[in-house]
């Protein structure tokens, strides 16, 4: 027999446990499990009408969705550039693998930590843990806030943040040996890198429209990078700060004319200023072979490609740009990576006094 109150109304089942249910936006609600006594059923009745009030409720059917399909939605929702989302999908693999199936009302945080724990054992870097983490958190963050969750289970303090990693930090002798050492087509291209600070898509993405040579202006406005199903594409840069006009130079002006006169057949604006040996678009995966063979035939080791970018920013402060100077050249959207350079900046500052001080007499 039910017994029926302002909200809702408990019965008493034939097993003698008793059921909660009440009514919310027009639908018959029935409590996810039974209790023990009438009085248990009245308490936690009260608290689903106590949280309905106060607009902390949570309809239990909502968190009964899996969290491969959730995600599924919370991915088509969003504006993603190509770029981004092969970057989700790719992130979103280990997260499927783990609770794909789970319900999110029963993802628990020990359940996140326990995998989180799992896979900071992997061979996987462990930035990139913290960024499969943080897309976790985010998405569960977007089911709390549209009331599937009543709190996200992601909760583990510092698991988000990536951690810095310390590269070897070039110098010009270097950017010498790498750029003679490369094949000759590519020449301009690391000095150019070492010099603007551009990163490698945004310098296989210039067009000769994009080179101004009275100016000595380098202007980001594309990038080229590889698309799945696609091939080499040209898309915009990575972040609205990304777009930026860079001088570089003298000497790096003359070494692209030089580049463009030896290896590029057609000038017209829209052609490409860095193409690979075979004259098409220049990708990572068809120039890090050079690159590789480069390093290999240096006294270098470990050297990428972006070093020379770091080289680039820890030259601009070095030569006394501000933060917001460093920022806007290197196209930072925040401020974390240009204080890096302003840092190392400060330890070559302390590096040429010292060597003066040795030059001095005692």
């Amino acid at each position: 027999m039910g017994t029926n109150g302002s909200f809702g109304s408990v019965r008493k089942l034939p097993s003698g446990k008793f059921q909660v249910r009440y009514f919310h936006l027009g639908k018959r609600i029935a409590a996810d499990s039974t209790f023990a006594t009438k009085a248990d059923a009245r308490a936690f009745l009260a608290g689903v009408e106590t949280d309905l009030n106060r607009g902390n409720y949570i309809d239990p059917s909502a968190g009964r969705i899996t969290f491969a399909e959730y995600s599924g939605w919370w991915i088509e929702q969003r504006p993603l550039r190509s770029r981004t989302r092969e970057t989700y999908d790719s992130q979103l693999k280990h997260l499927l693998a783990a609770f794909g199936s789970a319900q999110l009302s029963v993802i628990s945080s020990a359940d996140v930590r326990t995998w989180h724990g799992r896979l900071s054992q992997t061979s996987l870097h462990p930035n990139t843990v913290s960024k499969i983490y943080r897309l976790l958190r985010t998405i569960l963050t977007t089911a709390v806030d549209d009331g599937v969750l009543s709190q996200n289970p992601a909760r583990i303090r510092g698991a988000s943040k990536e951690r810095a990693v310390e590269r070897p930090l070039l110098t010009w002798d270097d950017v010498v040996a790498l750029a003679n050492a490369i094949e000759p087509r590519f020449n301009a291209l690391v000095w150019t890198a070492a010099a603007s600070g551009l990163r490698f898509g945004e310098l296989s993405g210039l067009t000769i429209r994009h080179f101004d040579i009275e100016r000595s202006e380098l202007r980001v406005s594309q990038t080229l990078y590889y698309k799945k199903g696609s091939g080499a594409t040209l898309g915009p840069p990575k972040t609205e700060s990304a777009h930026r006009t860079v001088v570089v130079p003298a000497q790096i002006t003359q070494r692209l004319c030089d580049h463009i006169e030896t290896f590029i057949d057609d000038r017209g604006p829209g052609d490409l200023v860095f193409t690979s040996v075979k004259g098409g678009p220049l990708l990572n995966r068809t120039f890090s072979p050079y690159w590789h063979r480069a390093v290999d035939g240096t006294h270098l080791t470990d050297i990428r490609f972006h070093d020379l970018r770091h080289l680039a920013g820890t030259e601009a402060a070095t030569a006394g740009a501000s933060l917001r100077e460093v920022m806007a050249r290197m196209g930072h959207a925040t401020s974390d990576a240009s204080l890096r350079y302003l840092k190392a900046a400060e330890i070559r500052d302390r590096d040429i006094a010292e060597a003066i001080s040795r030059r001095m007499p005692q």
